[in-house]
């Protein structure tokens, strides 16, 4: 069952940002993951939240999604995104299909 993490993210150092994403891409690769969407001009349908850039990655599996962000080489990366951006972070699992 797929997994997905959505992002809201607000880069404040795009030059230092790119380092992130070049070290980030090969660990999410390998678990097979891949992004389905960045776009810094979301459509607000309803409600207040108006993410800067919304950011889709989809994940085989939740377990997927939690290998990656617990994984020791992600760690560091982290702090990097932190030093580069702000972002608010969450996940889930779809459902079974029918």
């Amino acid at each position: 069952m797929p997994a997905y993490v959505v992002i809201d993210l607000n880069v404040t150092d795009p030059a230092g940002f790119q380092q992130y994403i070049d070290g980030v891409t090969p660990l999410i690769e390998r678990v097979g993951a891949r992004n389905l969407l960045i776009d810094e001009d979301a459509v607000v349908l309803e409600g207040d939240w108006t993410p800067s850039t919304l950011v889709i990655h989809e994940f085989p599996s939740k377990a997927d999604l939690q290998e990656f962000w617990d994984a020791p080489e992600y760690q560091p990366l982290k702090e990097m995104r932190r030093k580069y951006s702000t972002v608010k972070v969450v996940g889930g699992q779809s459902p079974d299909a029918p």
